[in-house]
């Protein structure tokens, strides 16, 4: 069965579903900073799964309506979490902190599929114990949250500023250096212009040649086979 977050006209049900992926997201870095020593999230009110305190007007609002009305990728954002790392114990908290919201993802994908396994193997959704309308619908909703969050786990792992994984990239791989170094360099270059180069390569480059399309695909295909063998 098809993985891919279709777009049609349920996909108005997607979107409690995004809002509370990304606020566990997003209370997820706020926890784990909170863990590390830093409140600064916490005194922002964001160390909450209110989907209201997390809303970003763009990327929790325009870019999801943009996705529904043109088709592919459904995805959005919201408004980073502020953390001084400064105030963390140690400084390797911020690869923990920034690698909690992808795994609060990625938590919810295994959860998800894990139940969705439980469902087809008891034959709740296959045997006639719920109308054809509801067994679909329950199919839809399953699949599309387990898509969206593989969408968003991997999404924020980009090592692209502002996503999660610069930061965990900029730790191990830019840090170490000094400013004149080509990665310091690089680095620098992919804060300016790093919401444009996240759009190239979301909706300008074609499935069949764009990599992240291969490894969510490939993500899908193994979650596939767990729930259907």
């Amino acid at each position: 069965m098809e993985y891919f977050v279709s777009i049609d006209p349920q996909d108005i049900l997607m979107v409690p579903v995004l809002l509370f992926s990304l606020s566990l997201h997003e209370f997820s870095h706020a926890q784990a900073a909170w863990w590390a020593g830093d409140d600064t999230a916490s005194r922002a009110g964001r160390l909450t799964m209110n989907p209201l305190s997390h809303i970003d007007p763009v990327g929790t609002i325009l870019v999801p309506i943009i996705c529904m009305m043109s088709g592919g990728f459904f995805i959005g954002w919201a408004k980073p979490v502020p953390v001084n790392p400064n105030r963390f114990k140690k400084a390797i908290w911020d690869v923990w902190v920034s690698l909690a919201g992808p795994a609060s993802n990625f938590l919810l994908v295994i959860l998800s599929a894990v139940a969705f396994k439980v469902l087809i193997m008891s034959g709740i959704l296959t045997h006639g114990n719920l109308s054809e309308k509801t067994s679909n619908l329950i199919i839809y909703l399953m699949q599309n949250f387990i898509a969206l969050n593989v969408l968003l786990g991997l999404f924020n792992l980009i090592p692209i500023p502002p996503l999660d994984g610069s930061h965990i990239f900029f730790h191990f791989f830019v840090k170490p250096h000094t400013m004149d170094h080509p990665l310091f360099k690089l680095f620098q270059f992919m804060e300016r212009f790093g919401f444009l180069l996240l759009m190239i390569l979301i909706f300008a480059i074609p499935p069949v040649i764009n990599p992240f399309y291969w490894v969510y695909s490939l993500f899908l295909v193994i979650i596939n086979l767990f729930i259907y063998l």
